[in-house]
């Protein structure tokens, strides 16, 4: 599967993450942190579809000093029963806000940013999304070969989710 993905355009890699988040976030609408992450994923989304949202403001999701970032909320014992989920939003912010500085342009990043290995984190993302999705595999695939003549356009994020419905 990873070798598929390898072959994506750039958009179309994070379209993968951010598409197969939105399966499985409504596991975590008891969480008191649900709004912000659906904000987070919103922002990524708008990200690849616009341009206009900065590097640092989606990084802002991620990480802060406030401890209100997903890599600190997912963390609290509250959240512990789907972890996999919260890895897999967390992945896909990392992915995103990756993409974002290097199309700024920007030299220096974070360092949480700046060492992300793709294959690793595909594998992590993947491994987890099968824990928190029994249907993975069905819609990875799916979702890979709809990706392979990907178009930004603005129905975007309706069209994958009506795609992995």
């Amino acid at each position: 599967m990873f070798q598929d993905w390898k072959k994506l355009q750039t958009e179309a890699k994070a379209v993968y993450f951010l598409g197969l988040c939105d399966t499985i976030t409504p596991r975590l609408k008891q969480s008191k942190s649900y709004k912000y992450i659906i904000a987070a994923l919103d922002s990524c989304w708008q990200w690849v579809i616009e341009k206009n949202v900065e590097a640092d403001d989606l990084y802002f999701y991620l990480e802060n000093l406030e401890d209100t970032g997903v890599l600190t909320l997912m963390q609290f014992p509250e959240n512990e029963e789907n972890l996999d989920v919260w890895v897999c939003v967390a992945d896909a912010l990392l992915f995103t806000i990756y993409c974002a500085y290097k199309y700024q342009g920007d030299e220096y990043l974070p360092e949480t940013v700046e060492s992300i290995d793709y294959e690793e984190l595909f594998a992590e993302f993947q491994n987890h999304f099968k824990v928190a999705n029994m249907n993975s595999v069905t819609l990875e695939k799916k979702l890979t070969e709809s990706l392979k003549d990907f178009d930004v356009k603005r129905s975007l994020r309706e069209d994958i989710n009506k795609l992995l419905s």
